[in-house]
């Protein structure tokens, strides 16, 4: 009969060779195998986007972030939050609000735009956040920053595939 140590070192022989010692995280530089995942921050211009010791708004500020900021997200989420690294505060790292955050870099146009939907569009407190109130077809809205998913308006966050910008 084998005892429970010879079992479990049975068992990380096998799983180190099926899968490799990089399974196991007996490799050098394991950790930078991971590849960060970008986002860009994305508010109103002259508002920042707050930095957090803890994912919780409870916390007070340790640092902002403005409207464009690059941010790497290392895989941790909590509460609505995202653990982001590279920031430029001390440590570099910190929590950031997952609602401010869009996958491609925006760009700050400040133009007047239209809702092209056919039916009523929310405007948001902020991406995918609660409804602020409702928008009707062809109502026209100032917006600041525009991203491939998102922009910034002057009634809140609206879906891009939504508005179409004057003079385009």
């Amino acid at each position: 009969m084998r005892t429970a140590i010879e079992l479990l070192l049975i068992v990380a022989a096998i799983v180190a060779v099926v899968l490799g010692w990089n399974a196991l995280g007996f490799s050098e530089g394991h950790a930078e195998e991971y590849e960060d995942e970008v986002m860009y921050v994305i508010c109103d211009k002259g508002d920042h986007v707050n930095i957090r010791m803890f994912p919780n708004r409870k916390q007070e500020p340790i640092g902002y972030l403005e409207p464009g900021d690059k941010v790497f997200l290392d895989g941790q989420k909590k509460n609505g939050f995202v653990h982001c690294t590279g920031l430029s505060i001390e440590g570099g790292e910190g929590w950031v609000h997952t609602g401010y955050l869009v996958e491609d870099e925006p760009e700050y146009v400040n133009r007047t735009g239209t809702i092209v939907s056919r039916g009523r569009t929310a405007a948001r407190k902020y991406v995918n956040g609660k409804r602020t109130r409702w928008l009707k077809p062809m109502a026209t809205v100032r917006v600041y920053y525009w991203s491939f998913e998102w922009c910034v308006t002057n009634c809140g966050y609206v879906r891009s595939e939504f508005i179409e910008l004057d003079g385009e």
